[in-house]
């Protein structure tokens, strides 16, 4: 429906550019503009997370670096994008790329609806908050992702861990506690 404000809109969607350098490669010494299928900078739209990886991986549509006239659908690691944000979708062929459905049909596979706006502000947020890779001692299999500077404390099942040491590579953990500096007397 068209009023004298423009389109009604069909939902929200989480909107990211295509990071101007991505890192590839063995230990990410390979720096190239874009990636294969869009160009620095392009707008993609997300969508809802397909399954529970914590958002490593999303669903994107955009339009491809070497044919602008068609939505591309693919999935992306969100470590290529950067500045999420929340805007509206007005394109029925953009709601198709992203639900692979028509406006207001179901389907039984990929995204079946858009975001809600307050999903979409969470995610956001969190996509835009930096983060680094956490250890703890005695847990060599496991790696965590905390805010970056990383807090002082952690805690994993119950257990409050100290931060121990960090740097560019990540953040050390330990269960002790930091030793206490005595006090200086004046005197």
């Amino acid at each position: 429906m068209t009023d004298a404000t423009g389109p009604e809109p069909l939902g929200v969607c989480l909107v990211a550019n295509v990071a101007r350098e991505t890192s590839h490669g063995e230990a990410g010494l390979e720096i190239r503009s874009g990636l294969r299928h869009f160009a620095p900078g392009a707008k993609v739209w997300i969508a809802p997370p397909a399954w529970g990886d914590g958002g490593e991986n999303v669903i994107v549509a955009g339009r491809h670096r070497r044919n602008s006239r068609r939505y591309l659908r693919i999935v992306l690691q969100s470590r290529f994008l950067e500045n999420f944000r929340v805007r509206a979708v007005y394109s029925p062929a953009l709601v198709r790329a992203l639900t692979e459905a028509e406006p207001g049909e179901e389907k039984v596979y990929g995204a079946r609806f858009l975001w809600s706006r307050e999903q979409a502000e969470s995610w956001a947020r969190s996509f835009n908050t930096p983060k680094m890779a956490a250890r703890v001692d005695g847990d060599r299999t496991r790696t965590h992702m905390v805010t970056d500077p990383p807090p002082l404390e952690l805690q994993l099942d119950g257990v409050t861990y100290h931060l121990a040491h960090f740097n560019a590579q990540g953040a050390r953990y330990s269960s002790e506690p930091p030793p206490v500096e005595p006090s200086p007397t004046i005197g």
